[in-house]
């Protein structure tokens, strides 16, 4: 998709740039009420003081594309190719912090969806897991669930942390919710372990040390988050997902 007039700044999430504004679109004929309810979201969390991007209005581009305007943060994602050792832990510990923030956050009038829903809705559509393995991944689901309503990321990596050379910025907010903060750090920590392994356990450390959340409750999460990512497109990563669900069930 080109939009004419419009810098494309990334690909991954359709965002576009004029000034000092940019434009995250959504596919073509996405309900107007969706974006607007994501802008609602947006708000609402810019007005908690956490480090995210003002958002101005909801607008149509073109007849089919909707998008969200908001400030644009010109910035390098938290890693990035080339940085050592200490720079790259330096980071995962910043990301760790900025999640302690995040969760931190009291988001029971918000409105928004409860995580656990979101992820039961997830897997119970999936066509990768037995009715056997799914029940056994939500009854742990619904026994690790305790109806908290900290405000849940949904999707915190380190690329959806923007730095400008003085500040960190946190971006995409499109999978926020209420729930518990553990299970959005495993969800943090399942995405390191997939694609950055020598890192998850950096980043592990450091979010443990800076909140009031144990490893064993962390690691608690991880067969509900793994059937919760199952169905991604791409089958090596759906193997590497099913290999730690049924990892965990022979061990149940």
């Amino acid at each position: 998709m080109v939009i004419q007039n419009y810098e494309l700044v990334s690909e991954w999430g359709a965002i576009y740039k004029d000034g000092d504004k940019a434009y995250k679109t959504y596919p073509a004929h996405t309900p107007y009420d969706y974006v607007m309810e994501k802008a609602r979201t947006h708000s609402l969390i810019y007005d908690t003081g956490l480090p995210v991007p003002a958002v101005y209005s909801v607008k149509k581009i073109k007849d089919e594309i909707i998008a969200l305007e908001m400030d644009y943060i010109k910035g390098e994602p938290l890693l990035y190719e080339g940085m050592n050792v200490i720079e790259r832990e330096k980071s995962l510990n910043i990301m760790a912090k900025l999640q302690c923030r995040v969760n931190a956050v009291d988001a029971s009038h918000f409105g928004l969806p409860q995580f656990s829903n979101c992820m039961v809705d997830e897997i119970q559509r999936t066509p990768y897991l037995t009715e056997r393995i799914k029940n056994k991944v939500l009854e742990l689901l619904y026994r690790l669930d305790t109806g908290k309503t900290n405000l849940c990321h949904g999707d915190l990596h380190p690329f959806n942390i923007l730095f400008d050379g003085k500040k960190h910025w946190i971006i995409d907010w499109d999978d926020a919710s209420t729930g518990d903060p553990a299970a959005d750090a495993c969800m943090t920590y399942f995405y390191e372990k997939r694609f950055a392994a020598n890192t998850a356990e950096i980043y592990l450390n450091a979010y443990c040390r800076n909140s009031n959340v144990k490893k064993e409750e962390l690691f608690a999460w991880l067969p509900v988050i793994a059937a919760y990512q199952v169905n991604i497109e791409t089958k090596e990563e759906r193997d590497f997902i099913l290999s730690i669900i049924n990892e965990w069930i022979i061990q149940f």
